[in-house]
C-alpha cells in the first residue's frame, strides 16, 4: 500500500501547489461601470473600460502590475477591443434573437489614458466605449447581460447605472458575468408618459421600471465563495497549511474560527473606509503567510500558543485582502451591511469546502504510519516553496 498510494497523492499534492506559479499575481477580479441610458426608442451603453483588463485578455498579460497603454497601443488594439466588448454583449427584445450594437467615437477623441488620484500618484484612466442599439415602439422587453472576462478563475462585475430620462432617478445595478438584466419596456414607457404628464389624481405605489436581477444576498455569496473557490489559490494554501498541522478535527476547528474571526474584523474595517493596509503591503504578508504556516508543520504537530497568535495576525491580513476585492468590485451602499455579512458568509462556505475535500481525500490513510513522510511533509514543503515564490513575486511587483 506504501508503495502505491503515497507516491500518488504526493503528485496529487504537487500539482496543487505548483500549478498556480505562473499565475501567482494574475488579475483576477475587476469592476466595470456602465453609464446606461434608456429611452423610449433607444439604449446607449457607455462602458469605462480597465486598461489592465482589457491586457490581459487580449494581449495576454499576467499581472496586476500599474498598466500604463500608449495612444499607438489603443489603436493597434481598437478594433479587437470593439469587436471583443460587442461580442460579448447579450442585447435582445422579446423572443428575437440577440442584435449586435453599433459603435460610437470609437478610439475615443481626445484619447486621455491616464490619471491623478492623488498628487503624484498616476493611474491608468478608463477607456470609454459606447455601443447603442435602437428600439422599436412595438418592443415589450429587454434582456442585456454582459460577458466579458468570463473565464475560469476570474470575478468580473459591472456597476451599471440605468438613466431613465429626465426628472426619473437613475437606478444602480450591480451584477456579475452573465448574469441576466429584464426591463419591461411597455412599464418603462408608461412610467415616462407619467413623470412628463403627471396626473394629480393617481397615487403611484410603485417606483418606476427597473431593472429586475437576482438578490444581493445571493450574489454576494457567490462572489465570497468563488474568492475562495476556484479563484483564491493563496486562501487555499493557506488553509491547507492549518488542516496539515494536525489529522485531528479538533485544533483544526479552533484555528479556523481564529482565523475567520480575525478577517471578518478587517474585512468590515477595510469595506466600511475605516482602516486598510495598500495592496502593495498586503500581497506579500499573505503568500509570506503560507510560507509561515507550513514550515511550522514541519516541526509541530499540536497547536501551540505561537499558533494562535500567527493565526490571528494572519487573519487580519487575509481580511484586508478580502476588503480590496469588495472595494474593487464595489458595494451597494444601501444594502452594505447584508452585502458585507453575505460575502463573509460565502468566504466560510469556501474554506470549509477546502477543509472537507482535505479531509476527504486523506481521511482513509491520515493514521498510516507513511502519512507523515510521504504525504504531510512533501505537501508543507512544496506549499512553503509555493509561499516563498509568492513573497518574491509580490515584492517585486
Amino acid at each position: 500500500m506504501k508503495s502505491l498510494f503515497g507516491p500518488v497523492l504526493w503528485v496529487v499534492f504537487l500539482l496543487l501547489a505548483t500549478a498556480p506559479f505562473q499565475h501567482a499575481a494574475a488579475h483576477t477580479a475587476s469592476l466595470t461601470r456602465v453609464d446606461a441610458r434608456l429611452t423610449t426608442n433607444s439604449l446607449t451603453l457607455t462602458f469605462q473600460l480597465n486598461q489592465p483588463d482589457l491586457l490581459q485578455f487580449l494581449a495576454g498579460r499576467t499581472n496586476d502590475a500599474v498598466v500604463l497603454m500608449t495612444p499607438e497601443q489603443v489603436r493597434t488594439l481598437a478594433t479587437n477591443i470593439a469587436d471583443y466588448v460587442q461580442s460579448r454583449i447579450h442585447f435582445a427584445l422579446d423572443t428575437n434573437p440577440p442584435v449586435r450594437g453599433v459603435l460610437s467615437n470609437w478610439p475615443p477623441a481626445p484619447l486621455v489614458l491616464t490619471r491623478e488620484e492623488r498628487p503624484g500618484e498616476v493611474v491608468p484612466a478608463p477607456l470609454p466605449l459606447t455601443v447603442q442599439w435602437k428600439i422599436p415602439a412595438s418592443a415589450k422587453e429587454m434582456e442585456l447581460s454582459f460577458s466579458l472576462y468570463s473565464t475560469f478563475g476570474f470575478a468580473a462585475l459591472f456597476e451599471v447605472l440605468f438613466h431613465r430620462g429626465k426628472d426619473v432617478p437613475p437606478v444602480l445595478q450591480l451584477v456579475q458575468s452573465r448574469q441576466a438584466m429584464v426591463i419591461d419596456l411597455t412599464a418603462f414607457q408608461e412610467d415616462l408618459r407619467t413623470v412628463e404628464q403627471p396626473d394629480p389624481a393617481k397615487h403611484r405605489d410603485v417606483p418606476p421600471a427597473a431593472p429586475v436581477v437576482r438578490n444581493t444576498a445571493a450574489q454576494f455569496t457567490e462572489l465570497g465563495f468563488k474568492h475562495i473557490l476556484p479563484q483564491g489559490l493563496d486562501h487555499i494554501l493557506f488553509v491547507l497549511g492549518l488542516f496539515l498541522l494536525s489529522p485531528k478535527l479538533k485544533p483544526l476547528l479552533w484555528q479556523v474560527t481564529t482565523f475567520t474571526v480575525a478577517h471578518s474584523v478587517t474585512l468590515a474595517l477595510g469595506v466600511l473606509g475605516i482602516f486598510a493596509l495598500p495592496g502593495r503591503m498586503v500581497e506579500p504578508i499573505i503568500a509570506l503567510s503560507i510560507t509561515v504556516v507550513a514550515i511550522e508543520n514541519l516541526f509541530r504537530s499540536e497547536v501551540s500558543p505561537g499558533r494562535w497568535a500567527a493565526v490571528f495576525g494572519f487573519g487580519l491580513i487575509h481580511g484586508m485582502g478580502f476588503a480590496s476585492v469588495l472595494s474593487e468590485v464595489g458595494l451597494p451602499r444601501d444594502q452594505l451591511g447584508m452585502a458585507l455579512l453575505c460575502f463573509n458568509v460565502g468566504v466560510e462556505l469556501g474554506q470549509l469546502t477546502v477543509i472537507a475535500l482535505a479531509f476527504a481525500a486523506t481521511r482513509w490513510c491520515a493514521d498510516r504510519a507513511w502519512y507523515g513522510p510521504w504525504v504531510r511533509r512533501p505537501a508543507c514543503l512544496l506549499i512553503a516553496l509555493t509561499g516563498v515564490v509568492w513573497t518574491v513575486e509580490r515584492m517585486m511587483q
